[in-house]
């Protein structure tokens, strides 16, 4: 059979939030801004106005990318800055207030060889009685795919180019002279098939950061005994945010029934103290089971007992035995 190319692009982006001054000749372009992000007491309805500056180390003019961005909580935990996520693990609640929609700044600016610039962020601080907003500010450089001439490869055989692009973000956190009171709570517990994790519904229902975020869990099965357990460590939420927290499953076998999860610890001064029922159905096995080979095991109900229905089948065939004797002796 004839072989074919495969042509695949992989795209690496790396995101990092950078402090004072970045400066790494091994990069293409260099940003500096003379604080470690932009932190900012402010008003409502004021406009703020800032400056980050590029710069371009190459012989050649460089393109970037530049993308207003929202705060999310990482699943895991921390933040990190995307104009929008679209995932069932982290969301923003209806009421979170989208600071990329209230910033002003070019989409995309070249950057002259040997030279750098400066990129205008305008911010229009929005009516509101929160005590905290936060944003970003995305920069990438925009670098053209090389594409490889095609060539007749196996059928198991692949070309791939790669895409590898550096990305830069910038915090943004307005602060506003009003004093918001925490609001943390936790949801329902779950279970995520294709990965094989437990998660807890985490909620950060506040204008504000949440703050050290620490607990101990573990996850029990339907007669109390405990299966595993761990900590986790301080972590940070952005405000009015939601996640399912994972827990990796690290039992040495997965299998359907109803398990308990456990939490014990602090969002800031509060108490945390969770005691959450969950299900893991056998098609939940099965589909963890398609994704990798674990010692998965699904219990069905295999209703009545081999041994039942094969003491049947000799209590039948004895019987029609001495029928047929019976018969032979009346002859």
């Amino acid at each position: 059979m004839k072989g074919y190319i495969k042509n695949f692009m992989l795209l690496l982006r790396s995101c990092s939030v950078f402090c004072a001054t970045y400066a790494d000749s091994g990069k293409v372009f260099l940003l500096w801004l003379p604080c470690p992000y932009f932190n900012r007491v402010c008003h409502c309805r004021r406009v703020l106005n800032s400056q980050l500056k590029l710069q371009n180390n190459e012989d050649t003019p460089i393109t970037v990318r530049v993308e207003k961005a929202n705060a999310y909580t990482n699943p895991a935990g921390g933040i990190f800055y995307d104009e929008s996520v679209d995932s069932e693990d982290t969301i923003l609640l209806e009421d979170a207030i989208l600071l990329a929609d209230a910033m002003k700044t070019e989409e995309t600016v070249t950057i002259p060889a040997n030279d750098s610039m400066d990129l205008p962020i305008q911010v229009t601080v929005p009516e509101t009685d929160a005590q905290t907003i936060l944003g970003g500010i995305q920069v990438t450089q925009v670098e053209e795919a090389v594409e490889e001439e095609g060539k007749e490869l196996g059928k198991d055989e692949a070309n791939f180019v790669m895409k590898i692009e550096t990305t830069y973000a910038l915090a943004i956190q307005l602060n506003l002279p009003t004093n918001a009171e925490p609001d943390f709570s936790t949801g329902k517990a779950g279970f995520t098939a294709p990965t094989a994790q437990v998660y807890l519904e985490t909620i950060n229902d506040a204008h504000l950061i949440q703050g050290d975020v620490e607990w101990t869990y573990s996850v029990l099965d339907n007669t109390g005994a405990e299966l595993f357990g761990g900590t986790v460590t301080t972590f940070n939420m952005a405000p009015k945010s939601k996640i399912r927290f994972p827990f990796a499953w690290n039992h040495e076998e997965l299998k359907d029934g109803n398990y308990t999860l456990v939490a014990n610890g602090h969002a800031g001064d509060q108490v945390i103290e969770v005691e959450e029922p969950f299900e893991i159905s056998s098609e939940e096995v099965a589909e963890y089971a398609e994704v990798v080979n674990p010692t998965a095991v699904v219990e069905e109900d295999a209703g009545i007992p081999m041994w039942i229905w094969i003491s049947i089948a000799v209590a039948f065939g004895m019987i029609m035995f001495l029928l047929g004797n019976r018969r032979k002796k009346k002859n």
